[in-house]
């Protein structure tokens, strides 16, 4: 596409030229040929611009986000194919390595050291945990928290071609960000634990049950 772009604008300057000299010899026939040239190129130029943006959202597009608000005080890191067509064989390559609460790697896949995910169609995300929100920044007071790399995968199985481009996010412009626009999540977590509590007290009660029971019997 650069050189399609340079080809452009070579021709356009050809053509500003001719009409440039066409107006300094008063040849109005070929000065109007020559603004018609340069409209064209102009829209011959927009034209393909046009074509290529259409095409690259077409391809497969990996990306890679921190949530903070899916999963309640936990941050996920999310990789998401936004793009049209499915991603294989993708993988990771980091600047700095992202460590998750358990000191380990962060990582997609424990099955394959090669590849960090098989294949992302069209729309679909995997995501991992990383840590406890209420417990990352306090816990990396004095870390780095940009994290660069680059992003490499195959467009198709038939095809040994990679494509790659780089990828940055940072966990800064969250530091002092609400987690929980939604209390959804917390809801949904806190109901989770109530079969718990429950249990917990049929417990207690079976308990004291018991002791009035062995009091009560002869």
């Amino acid at each position: 596409m650069r050189f399609t772009k340079y080809v452009f604008i070579i021709l356009l300057l050809v053509s500003l030229i001719l009409a440039f000299l066409s107006l300094k010899n008063n040849e109005w026939e070929s000065l109007t040929a020559t603004i018609s040239l340069t409209i064209a190129i102009i829209g011959g130029w927009i034209a393909s611009e046009s074509f290529y943006n259409q095409s690259l959202a077409r391809k497969p597009q990996i990306i890679l986000r921190l949530d903070f608000k899916s999963r309640y005080d936990l941050i996920l890191l999310v990789a998401e194919n936004v793009g049209e067509k499915p991603a294989f064989n993708i993988k990771f390559e980091w600047e700095q390595k992202l460590i998750n609460h358990k000191g380990e790697e962060i990582c997609f896949n424990k099955y394959d050291d090669f590849i960090d995910i098989p294949v992302l169609n069209s729309k679909e995300n995997t995501s991992v945990i990383i840590d406890l929100a209420s417990q990352f920044y306090e816990k990396r007071k004095t870390d780095n928290l940009d994290f660069n790399g680059t992003i490499k995968f195959q467009e198709s199985l038939n095809s040994k071609r990679k494509t790659s481009y780089p990828f940055h996010f940072s966990f800064k412009h969250y530091s002092m960000s609400p987690s929980f626009e939604n209390e959804e999540p917390k809801t949904m977590y806190e109901l989770q634990k109530i079969p718990k509590k429950l249990e917990r007290i049929k417990i207690e009660i079976n308990k004291i049950k018991e002791t009035i029971d062995k009091k009560t019997s002869p």
